[in-house]
């Protein structure tokens, strides 16, 4: 817009200046003929007496004619060979040497302290040898009260048009970019963390000028998206491929505890062995839930039918029974008496329950309670899983979604920092929104997702 308008203000600038040039010429030519006909309306009644002087009789059309609303003062003066015949004294007489015989001629003088406009010719009288000098002058109040009107007009006019101007290019350019805005909308809603979509761009309605980008972020897309898939099956498949020789070793590893040779330090030693390839083996399991809820949304739209959460949860509450009693943590799970329905894929929420309730166990104190709790609200269902463990510090909860994060504590087991990733990444694909909150008693953590309600499949839902 600044640049059309600007270049479309110095023009009517340029215009604006010639025109009142021009407005300034058409009004001093106008006005001075009506002076030309007062000067040779004067100039046809000279005449000579019998006393050989020069006479004039004033006709009332001389001044009558410049009349105006503006009231502009009129002078006169007739002289000859310098003497007064009549008229005003005071009015500035012209050089009659730089004047011709029968030519008018303008000037601008000053009469009684106003500014005058000056209309002066020599004329012949029949019986005198000499020219006589006629002026006529009048004050400047009509012209400039026509100059201002004309000027106002020519303002207004210039303002309009670029009024309409700047109008018609903010809707003409609106329109022209509306498909580059549709572009960058479609851009922006792929930019959903943990669930960017990697799918070419819809080149049917870019204009061409911008195709040519559209491509190369295409192509960028495509090569992207293979290397996120290859990078994503390796990792798939190297866990995989590495939880057989680690059961092996496990396996090993209990065969050499069973030996009654070993001392102290061995058992010391082989405990500790013992203890890395549990953590290795988690690390395993979770990069496999991680490339599974990855590749959960990479080659196919995620399902949008109608779930029971409240079924979902109390499924993966049973398989993850034995784990809290291992651990001796208390599992309780509250839901209403009805189904709980939301829009979502049961793996992909069964997977997400699985890591919170994991996490919930692993973290909570021995002997502790974990709360699972599946509620419908005002805004749509929610799933709450509460721990009575050390929690997250507030300022630490925005980091925790990250990969590979992990909380620096003393005391506890020590994680992968792949859990709330998991689960960052299942709530993405879903649609739903994850909220780190305080416990009513302030110890521990609750982890809230919420989820969007059957009824209402196209309601908000951001990532959190």
């Amino acid at each position: 817009m600044l640049g059309m308008l600007l270049p479309t203000l110095a023009l009517a600038l340029v215009l604006g200046v010639g025109g009142a040039l021009l407005i300034r010429s058409i009004v001093e030519g106008t006005h001075d003929r009506l002076l030309d006909a007062s000067l040779l309306a004067i100039g046809e009644r000279l005449a000579v007496d019998e006393e050989d002087e020069v006479t004039v009789d004033l006709p009332a059309v001389a001044f009558g004619m410049l009349v105006s609303s503006a009231q502009d003062n009129i002078y006169y003066s007739v002289t000859y060979e310098g003497a007064l015949v009549t008229g005003y004294r005071d009015l500035p007489v012209a050089d009659v040497a730089a004047l011709r015989i029968g030519e008018t001629v303008h000037r601008d003088g000053r009469m009684r302290g106003a500014a005058v406009r000056i209309a002066a010719q020599l004329r012949r009288v029949y019986g005198k040898s000499s020219p006589v000098l006629v002026q006529v002058a009048e004050t400047r109040n009509a012209r400039r009260r026509l100059e201002w009107r004309m000027l106002a007009g020519l303002a207004a006019t210039e303002a309009g048009l670029l009024g309409l101007v700047g109008l018609l290019a903010w809707r003409a350019i609106g329109r022209g970019l509306e498909p580059l805005t549709r572009l960058s909308r479609d851009i922006d809603r792929r930019a959903a963390p943990g669930a960017v979509s990697l799918t070419p761009l819809d080149t049917a309605a870019v204009p061409e000028e911008a195709l040519a980008p559209v491509v190369a972020v295409n192509a960028l897309l495509e090569r992207l998206e293979g290397s996120m898939g290859a990078m994503r099956r390796f990792t798939a498949d190297a866990s995989h491929q590495m939880r057989t020789p680690l059961a092996v070793l496990r396996m090993q590893l209990d065969l050499m505890r069973r030996r009654d040779a070993l001392g102290s330090e061995d058992r010391a030693a082989l405990q500790d062995l013992e203890g890395a390839a549990r953590r290795l083996e988690r690390l395993l399991v979770q990069l496999i839930a991680l490339a599974r809820a990855d590749a959960a949304a990479e080659g196919r739209a995620v399902a949008r039918c109608a779930v029971d959460l409240a079924a979902i949860t109390a499924e993966i509450l049973a398989e993850r029974a034995p784990q809290g009693l291992a651990r001796d943590v208390e599992l309780q799970f509250e839901r209403p008496p009805a189904p709980v329905l939301v829009l979502g894929d049961a793996l992909l929420i069964g997977e997400l329950a699985a890591n919170l309730l994991d996490n919930a166990i692993r973290y909570n104190r021995e002997g502790g309670v974990v709360v699972v709790r599946v509620a419908v609200g005002p805004s749509g269902a929610r799933l709450e899983v509460e721990d009575e463990g050390p929690g997250i510090p507030p300022a630490e909860r925005s980091r925790v979604f990250e990969r590979f994060y992990r909380v620096n504590r003393k005391d506890g087991p020590e994680g992968s920092g792949l859990g709330l990733a998991i689960v960052r990444t299942l709530a993405d694909h879903l649609g739903s929104r994850v909220e780190l909150c305080d416990t009513a008693t302030g110890a521990g953590l609750l982890v809230r997702v919420h989820f969007r309600s059957s009824r209402d499949p196209h309601g908000p839902a951001r990532s959190a």
